[in-house]
């Protein structure tokens, strides 16, 4: 079975020892287990067998994955390349740039790991539907049954939206469903290789500025077609990565992103001079930072010329931290995990 979703960039998000991955044909039993498990608060009318599993995997799973606009999701949830929970994005909306998130892990660990692992799930989840699918708002709906999981919601940043009062039914009373419901109202960034034609001359045009040239390792002026085949060479590049950072329709910067080595990667970034001194930098450099370790990059690496005091403090004001210096620049590293 084909496992790569086509509407997908980036096929696996990851955070330290975890990751989600494509959902895997192996899972499927296990998962049968867990959801049979804890159908007590899952929209599931009675407990699965194999066959009912094994048919679900073939009609409905296994056409997911070629489609350019499924109506779900599926991850198998690891911790160290073992499954331990499953979920996704489900009723995907796409006119509307919103779904419903699903989310259940092995039951062994929810007494004393619930909190973590929906946290970490929620985490790799956002980038997913917000960096990849560029979805404007994913939710919740949750059968009144588990307080805790309110707790674990809002501590990632979901707002409880809305009460439904009495709204299904379970042993033998009528019970709320609760929604949480998290928006994007944060910076669209989008890869280079998604940026239109009109964009991508955008981009250009703030590259070329003399006064942002003037601080480049290259500060020469470079051409439409030069830039063009720069971008299209960027599709098969697995170890250079370039955004277009917007705020309401509006360029902010860009940020680029080449592989050194393992999980450290070099960073690049230019800011919109209309925008400098205003902390919209900092605030977009900040969304990006939280986001790609669910890219399995733990360190950033800077550099900045030694005259470009600016930069110098703006460095040290995010957090990077000096590593050393030569006659020219200052050499910086950013930390992911925070040692």
């Amino acid at each position: 079975m084909n496992t790569i979703y086509k509407c997908l960039r980036q096929q696996e998000r990851q955070l330290g020892n975890y990751s989600i991955v494509p959902l895997r044909y192996e899972d499927r039993f296990l998962i049968m287990k867990w959801r049979n498990e804890q159908i007590y608060h899952l929209r599931q009318a009675r407990p699965l067998t194999e066959e009912d599993q094994q048919r679900y995997f073939d009609n409905i799973v296994s056409k997911l994955y070629d489609n350019p606009q499924p109506d779900q999701i599926l991850f198998s949830y690891l911790e160290k390349d073992i499954c331990i929970g499953y979920g996704g994005l489900v009723h995907i909306n796409w006119i509307d740039r919103n779904a419903e998130i699903s989310f259940i892990m092995d039951t062994s660990l929810e007494a004393e790991h619930f909190a973590e692992h929906w946290s970490n799930y929620l985490t790799m989840l956002k980038a997913v539907a917000f960096d990849d699918l560029r979805l404007h708002k994913i939710y919740t709906y949750a059968f009144d049954l588990r307080p805790f999981l309110y707790t674990a919601l809002e501590a990632n940043g979901f707002v409880r939206e809305a009460t439904l009062k009495e709204h299904c039914y379970f042993e033998g009373k009528y019970k709320n469903v609760i929604l949480h419901s998290f928006i994007n109202h944060q910076y669209d960034i989008v890869n280079y290789v998604d940026c239109s034609l009109d964009q991508q001359k955008e981009i250009l045009d703030l590259r070329n500025l003399d006064c942002v040239r003037v601080w480049m390792v290259n500060p020469d002026v470079i051409s439409e077609a030069s830039h063009l085949q720069f971008v299209e060479n960027l599709k098969e590049d697995k170890n250079r990565l370039y955004y277009a950072v917007y705020r309401n329709g509006v360029l902010v910067g860009t940020y680029n992103l080449t592989k050194e080595k393992d999980s450290v990667w070099e960073r690049g970034i230019i800011a919109n001079p209309a925008i400098q001194g205003t902390g919209e930098t900092e605030k977009w450099e900040r969304q990006i930072l939280s986001r790609i370790s669910c890219l399995g990059i733990d360190r950033v690496t800077a550099k900045v010329k030694q005259d470009n005091i600016r930069s110098i403090r703006y460095h040290e004001k995010v957090g990077y931290k000096e590593l050393a210096k030569d006659k020219e620049y200052v050499y910086y590293q950013y930390n992911l995990n925070g040692k």
